[in-house]
């Protein structure tokens, strides 16, 4: 199969600290992965790196063969849709939600002049999350939910060929946590799409995401089939705290393990 994102001994660091230490991830075309790990330890550096916004210091990252250059920088940004509403919370504030996803055009942050097929298919992604009546309407007076589908909209514009879930459940509560795992699911159904899902809530894990990658501290600590990474013993060992992990309708849930008192 082909591979679609290669990294090899990744380093990154920050003074004597190491932010990413030896990184080694081969994603091929049509793979499923979660990258999972505790707040801190480097997802976010990783990330960065994946989408040409950081350089590193040693190693090497290719992106459908080829490294970042000033020259095909903004061509492999658009072949990767990024989700992440910890970002765009930031970034977007009042501008009108239509606008939001054609910004996904260009794969970056600018908005640019939509042509008829632009906009007609932006209407279509916006009717399918049910956000037909609110393409005039800013940002920042979405619900959280509506907020992320319209991130999901802005990443797909573009038919990027890997999808990146950044955090998404982040600020949504159960219900819209669930409605965005239906609409991750949809989007599924395009099995030549690469898809990453990045989170540190077991419980979002669906079972479409066959693989997983445990991160702690900067490093890959393990990786393989989801099923293998999350048993009491791996987690325990994971998270260095007796845990109990639970599976529900394949979905998981990680609860710690407490001494009774005495008399209980």
């Amino acid at each position: 199969m082909d591979k679609v994102i290669e990294i090899k001994n990744l380093c990154v660091t920050a003074g004597r600290r190491y932010l990413l230490q030896n990184i080694n991830w081969s994603i091929e075309k049509g793979d499923r992965w979660v990258l999972f790990g505790l707040n801190g330890c480097g997802k976010t550096t990783l990330l960065s790196i994946l989408a040409g916004f950081r350089e590193y210091q040693q190693g090497e990252v290719k992106i459908f063969g080829e490294s970042y250059s000033d020259e095909n920088i903004f061509a492999l940004r658009k072949k990767i849709g990024w989700i992440s509403g910890s970002f765009f919370d930031k970034t977007y504030h009042h501008e009108r939600t239509l606008d939001i996803v054609l910004s996904g055009i260009s794969g970056t942050l600018g908005k640019e002049r939509a042509e008829n097929k632009d906009l007609k298919k932006a209407y279509e992604l916006l009717a399918k999350f049910n956000l037909a009546d609110k393409t005039e309407r800013p940002f920042d007076y979405l619900s959280k939910g509506e907020r992320q589908n319209v991130l999901i909209a802005r990443a797909l514009i573009s038919e990027p060929e890997i999808l990146v879930l950044d955090e998404p459940g982040t600020g949504l509560d159960v219900l819209a946590r669930e409605n965005m795992l239906d609409v991750v699911e949809k989007i599924a159904h395009d099995q030549s799409r690469t898809m990453i899902y990045v989170t540190h809530y077991p419980e979002e894990i669906l079972p479409l995401f066959d693989r997983t990658v445990l991160m702690k501290q900067g490093r890959f600590v393990s990786a393989g089939k989801t099923a293998e990474m999350f048993t009491n013993e791996k987690m325990t060992a994971f998270l260095e705290k007796p845990v109990v992990v639970d599976k529900y309708r394949d979905r998981y849930g990680i609860y710690t393990v407490r001494n009774k008192k005495e008399g209980e």
